[in-house]
């Protein structure tokens, strides 16, 4: 009996824990002002960045359409010296209720393969850093933005202490769409991240437009036109798989009887898997050694002899 129980136990480890994919970049998420000021320590030990903050939208902003937002930070080889950084783009300085999802945006991309407002880069190897946001807007109207940093100092009198930057308002304006351009769907969410060795299936639904196109590239690089095809109202094309970690970029060209539009690039990133196991199941595998090694102790323990025993009775009797 004790043999079976061993096996049971034994069998059950080998039973796969649930795993699942967890993809996007480590660090980033969606944060408002406060995280910057405080989360990596006492807000009032801040000192100022020096670093200049600037942010444009690449052309008109249109009501429901992608506009791309590009944030600029420069004076690296002048204020700081800086190994990694932190960049928030936020719709007030509040410290709170401050991610621009809050106040009628939506984040298509971060850049990184996600949505969020708050994004890392581990390193900086030039003086001026350049990083863009796809974003969409949800109705006409005047907005602002504003682009924070947090980062530390490898050198200077405040060596070692976390420093915290932020911009002034930018004023955005929002504008009505003719009804006659065309445009992609209000309600389309681009894809932004995927496993590598994974292609890409668009399926981009559009308002007024007689044909798209599709083209890809890496970033700034060259550009490739890819097949598009039109099924049930979606102009459908595939994006080609990356076999390495990568980001390729992929944007829209819609005609019709409005001027040619083109959406700005969206990336789309692809990274290896990363896995993480389900606590659950790791509990129940842990309590299952335990049991094991409790079973295997039973097993190999040898047993009193009926002799053994009734000589001690009668030793202790004496």
């Amino acid at each position: 009996m004790k043999q079976k129980l061993v096996l049971l136990l034994a069998l059950s480890l080998l039973v796969p824990l649930h795993v699942s994919g967890n993809p996007g970049g480590v660090g980033n998420s969606l944060e408002n002002m406060q995280c910057g000021g405080a989360c990596h320590g006492d807000a009032n030990q801040n000192a100022t960045s020096n670093l200049q903050l600037s942010l444009q939208p690449s052309g008109t902003v249109w009501a429901g359409q992608p506009t791309e937002i590009t944030v600029q930070i420069s004076g690296f080889d002048t204020s700081h010296d800086i190994d990694q950084i932190g960049i928030f783009l936020l719709s007030s300085t509040n410290a709170n209720n401050d991610i621009p999802t809050t106040d009628g945006w939506s984040i298509l991309s971060d850049g990184m393969g996600g949505s969020n407002n708050y994004i890392e880069y581990a390193s900086i190897d030039s003086n001026v850093l350049t990083h863009s946001w796809i974003l969409r807007a949800d109705e006409v109207g005047e907005k602002v933005l504003y682009v924070s940093v947090h980062h530390g100092d490898n050198s200077g009198a405040d060596a070692g202490s976390p420093f915290f930057g932020v911009s002034q308002a930018f004023e955005i304006t929002v504008e009505a769409i003719p009804e006659n351009l065309q445009r992609i769907d209000p309600e389309y969410q681009p894809p932004t991240s995927r496993e590598v060795g994974e292609s890409t299936t668009l399926c981009i639904e559009t308002i007024a437009a007689s044909s798209v196109s599709i083209e890809w590239r890496e970033p700034s690089g060259e550009s490739y036109q890819v097949e598009t095809t039109q099924n049930n109202g979606c102009w459908n094309a595939v994006l080609p798989s990356a076999l390495l970690p990568s980001t390729i970029e992929w944007r829209a060209i819609l005609d019709g009887e409005g001027p040619q539009q083109t959406t700005p690039w969206f990336s789309l990133t692809s990274a290896e898997p990363t896995w993480e196991a389900d606590e659950t199941a790791l509990l129940l595998q842990s309590i299952a050694h335990f049991v094991l090694f409790f079973g295997v102790v039973l097993l190999v323990r040898k047993p009193k002899r009926i002799d053994d025993e009734f000589k001690d009775y009668m030793e202790e009797s004496l």
